[in-house]
């Protein structure tokens, strides 16, 4: 394949994931489960404490309404250390306050979905010779279904750090999640699958204009209508942090880790294994930062059974994604 061919698919990638950080520029939010290359989450409406917020990201964008239980106020965490802010968000989450709906869905895995489906050519173009690597596919990776609908059971909190303004958009989360959608994603083919999720998560955004970090840790189950996809239980945990106080080389704080395991609900096998490790370059001055993620996703045989076997050996997929943060 010619170098210029896949140097011109990876500048595509890259654009896209621009164009969308770009037009989140004031990057007030970083989401909670997914990979962030530049967010929004802005305050749309509210009304008798109703309160409708939105994220767009080209791999998780999603639209919530939060509906408090009770007549408690939202409680503040004023803390920088997350050691306190998660004890402090787990303590009391037995007994759910607030409700929040969820419509969410996922551009980039969606597009790769389009792509092999409707232009089956570019997405050959993508393959790199004798590796097995294929950029689009690379590109796209690391979500099983193109959109879900949510329904979130718990409490919820200001975070604020030491001596900085309350931001809206500070919150973070802990109680449980249902999910559900009608179609599942292998090898960036839609498969019609009515899946519900439940799981116990812990997760928030504490952002101000000179650091962001974000973070999820999340254990639940995930089961399938379609018989031939594997129900499975799995953990997963997230953290992003960037800051751009710390030198333009520094890996610690300029950092995000995905990892998440899946193992076989009859017999625990693990089916499915995600590792994804990211790096940011921030310019201060300009006040956005390049970014990359790097890493791989490894699927057992066992994930799948019948028609949709069609491989009696594991895979792994290289995940590559680079982008921009504001």
């Amino acid at each position: 394949m010619p170098r210029r061919t896949l140097a011109s698919l990876f500048v595509l990638l890259f654009a896209v994931q621009a164009a969308w950080a770009d037009d989140n520029s004031d990057g007030k939010a970083v989401p909670p489960v997914s990979p962030a290359n530049g967010q929004e989450q802005a305050k749309a409406a509210k009304a008798s404490d109703i309160e409708v917020t939105w994220d767009k990201d080209p791999y998780y964008s999603d639209v919530d309404i939060n509906v408090p239980l009770t007549d408690k106020p939202i409680p503040t965490i004023r803390s920088d250390s997350e050691a306190v802010i998660y004890r402090d968000l787990i303590e009391g989450s037995l007994v759910p306050r607030y409700m929040l709906l969820e419509a969410s869905a996922y551009p980039m895995p969606i597009l790769g979905t389009y792509i092999k489906s409707h232009s089956p050519w570019l997405y050959q173009e993508g393959q790199i010779a004798h590796t097995g690597v294929n950029l689009i596919e690379s590109a796209t990776a690391g979500f099983q279904e193109p959109w879900a609908m949510s329904a979130f059971f718990g409490n919820i909190a200001n975070l604020q750090r030491p001596g900085e303004d309350q931001q809206t958009n500070n919150l973070g989360y802990t109680g449980y999640l249902i999910s559900a959608g009608a179609q599942h994603i292998k090898d960036n083919v839609l498969i019609q699958d009515k899946w519900y999720e439940l799981e116990w998560k812990i997760k928030g955004d504490l952002n101000d204009k000179q650091e962001k970090l974000s973070w999820s840790f999340r254990i639940g189950g995930k089961f399938n209508a379609n018989p031939y996809i594997t129900d499975v239980m799995y953990f997963g945990i997230h953290r992003n942090n960037l800051d751009f106080n710390q030198p333009f080389l520094s890996w610690l704080k300029n950092s995000d880790v995905d990892v998440q395991f899946s193992f076989n609900q009859h017999g625990g096998q693990v089916v499915r294994e995600e590792l994804v490790i990211g790096k940011k370059y921030p310019f201060p001055k300009q006040g956005f930062s390049l970014t990359m993620d790097m890493g791989f996703i490894w699927d057992s045989p066992d994930e799948y059974s019948g028609p949709l076997r069609t491989d009696t050996k594991s895979q792994l997929t290289l995940v590559l994604r680079p982008g921009l943060e504001f």
